[in-house]
């Protein structure tokens, strides 16, 4: 089945990020910080680990419907300014196509806090045939579901879990990356969805998403699933 992602247990190393042009005088500002995605471990990383004594295979595709991106200049992860807004339907992204997940043009600086909305239903094909995983065939699974409320947005609402692994459901939830996770906590945010950021964001920049899914898909209790990959943001 699928599990829920405890983000606050994910093995996640979060290094600055490279430069590029701002906008001009007069002019519609053009995008001056870009987030791409990729399937893959980041370079110098190892692939994720399988989940022991299951059986397992990789992923072809992994799509994630991502929503917006904020980002803060504290690291409790206070006022956030908004990057990128998908809107109320969220646009999938495979992360096996190295996509562009968001861009936009904040203010230059340096930023203590990335927030990343995103839909909580993952839905992947494994690469090959196993138990009951059929290769090419799209599998959906819920990582916060009914009955779960810890999780909060970027202005401290509660997030509703809603959906089971067999009846997903869309819950936008948000992932908080930050140079101080015990600040955010301490704010209110849930473990769960609070992870470590090495250094600080650099606005002008582009970066990598990298969700690191090999070896993730599994066949365990009857279905088939995918377990955490090792997220690196690069």
């Amino acid at each position: 089945m699928f599990q829920r992602i405890s983000l606050a247990a994910a093995a996640m190393s979060l290094v600055t990020l490279a430069a590029c042009s701002t906008a001009t005088d007069g002019l519609a500002p053009s995008a001056n910080f870009t987030v791409h995605g990729s399937a893959a471990a980041a370079p110098g990383t190892a692939a994720a680990l399988a989940a022991p004594s299951a059986t397992t295979g990789d992923p072809s595709s992994l799509t994630i419907g991502m929503y917006a991106l904020y980002i803060s200049a504290n690291e409790d992860c206070s006022a956030p300014v908004l990057v990128d807004d998908h809107g109320a339907t969220p646009q999938d992204k495979d992360f096996y196509s190295n996509p562009i997940l968001f861009s936009g043009s904040p203010a230059a600086g340096s930023y203590q806090c990335v927030a990343i909305k995103m839909s909580d239903v993952i839905r992947m094909k494994p690469a090959t045939s196993f138990g009951n995983c059929v290769a090419g065939t799209e599998y959906a699974g819920d990582i916060y579901r009914a009955g779960e409320t810890d999780w909060k947005d970027v202005n401290l609402n509660p997030i509703i879990g809603t959906g089971t692994d067999s009846s997903p459901a869309d819950d936008q939830v948000t992932i908080f990356l930050t140079r101080n996770p015990a600040a955010a906590i301490a704010r209110g945010l849930s473990h769960h969805q609070v992870l470590q950021l090495g250094s600080n964001l650099i606005v002008p920049g582009q970066s990598t998403f990298y969700w690191n899914g090999q070896g993730t898909v599994v066949d365990e209790g009857g279905q088939c699933g995918i377990n955490p990959g090792a997220p690196d943001f690069r």
